[in-house]
């Protein structure tokens, strides 16, 4: 009885340095709508979207910024994590194909590669 109140004593800090590094990373990178609105900006310049593309990819990254945002509230850093936010870019990128023309669709491919490629560098980086 007393190892375990000791433990839970001693755990409650951890939980809350946890919780507070959570907290802020979130607020750095922005509520769902926030992001989206960025994303959206960054496409509309890069992909040269017309209006009403433009709209439709606006509609879509609200959609899968706030299904990302439940993810990385509820998920660690874990394989079922991981799996979900792959399904989820899956999902989006299957919505975009639809509205974007063959030429831009495949601009935001590799557009979406190279900044994968920049993530995993800054990950080896920090190693």
């Amino acid at each position: 009885m007393k190892n375990n109140l000791i433990t839970l004593i001693l755990s409650i800090p951890l939980i809350l340095i946890s919780i507070g590094s959570f907290a802020q990373r979130g607020d750095q990178l922005g509520t769902p709508e926030e992001r989206a609105t960025r994303q959206t900006a960054r496409m509309k310049e890069a992909l040269k979207l017309s209006p009403e593309q433009e709209t439709s990819v606006a509609d879509i990254n609200l959609k899968y910024a706030k299904q990302m945002q439940s993810v990385m509230e509820t998920g660690g850093r874990n394989l079922k994590t991981a799996r979900a936010a792959k399904s989820i870019m899956k999902s989006k990128d299957k919505e975009l194909k639809e509205v974007l023309d063959k030429d831009q669709f495949n601009q935001y491919l590799t557009i979406k590669e190279e900044m994968m490629s920049k993530l995993k560098e800054r990950r080896r980086q920090r190693s």
